[in-house]
């Protein structure tokens, strides 16, 4: 069984996790052999039988690019928050056209007024959320594939891991803390060196959002501070609930 690597727009940060994986790395070649990494390899082949992609389109030829890359695998993963929820390049989405256009003096972005996660364009077998992904969920989605199991991501908030990990609660201590309507997976990194969950796995899908709104409300943040929390790595996903956080 062969895998690729592939990015589309990004910070590329999700490919330079796979290399943080060193050891990890010659366990998987053991199983499975890398054919298309361009980080890694000066020869790359096509097509593989896992695509693990990176990024958003942001443009028509990566659109096309991505459909491609379906059509061609097996299996495909969306890698990362870019990949499974539009992430930061989704940013752009919640500007109005003029004022986008003004802050790229007038030359269309290379980002449309529109970023999607890949599941807008295409059939998606398997996510990894985090911005980078968990190394050890990649282990697990790699394991369950050799052994013809599922893999399942976690259905539970970045709370509950904070919980086992016996940390403390930042939203009790007055930090704008989004640990509650996050999915878990991350093993609560961010809460355990002190520092607020910002997000970055995306929402779970019992989160809720409305009640995490009301106490974040009346601990005295301001409804544009709440909605640029909601909005830095998920705002495709939780336009809706921007939506009514501003009308409320």
């Amino acid at each position: 069984m062969n895998i690729g690597i592939i990015s589309l727009s990004c910070c590329e940060g999700c490919s330079v996790q796979f290399l943080n994986m060193e050891k990890e790395i010659l366990e998987i070649l053991k199983y499975m052999g890398i054919n298309n990494f361009r980080l890694a390899k000066e020869i790359n082949e096509w097509p593989v039988e896992i695509a693990f992609v990176e990024g958003t389109p942001t443009n028509r030829d990566e659109i096309i690019k991505l459909l491609k890359i379906r059509k061609d695998s097996k299996i495909l993963v969306a890698l990362g928050t870019c990949a499974a929820t539009g992430g930061v390049p989704a940013i752009v989405n919640t500007l109005e056209k003029k004022e986008a256009m003004k802050i790229y003096n007038g030359v269309p972005p290379k980002i449309p007024i529109d970023a999607k996660p890949l599941k807008y364009y295409v059939d998606v077998d398997y996510i990894l959320y985090g911005c980078p992904f968990s190394k050890e969920e990649l282990k697990e989605l790699i394991t369950s594939v050799l052994l013809g199991k599922g893999f399942r991501n976690k259905r539970y908030s970045v709370c509950v891991e904070c919980t086992l990990r016996e940390n403390g609660c930042l939203l009790e201590e007055g930090y704008l803390c989004m640990g509650p309507v996050t999915r878990a997976g991350c093993k609560a990194i961010c809460p355990s060196n002190n520092t607020q969950c910002l997000g970055c796995r995306g929402p779970y899908e019992d989160a809720n959002f409305k009640g995490h709104i009301r106490i974040l409300l009346e601990m005295g943040f301001s409804k544009d501070e709440i909605a640029e929390a909601y909005s830095i790595f998920s705002y495709e996903e939780l336009k809706e609930v921007i939506a009514w956080l501003k009308e409320e």
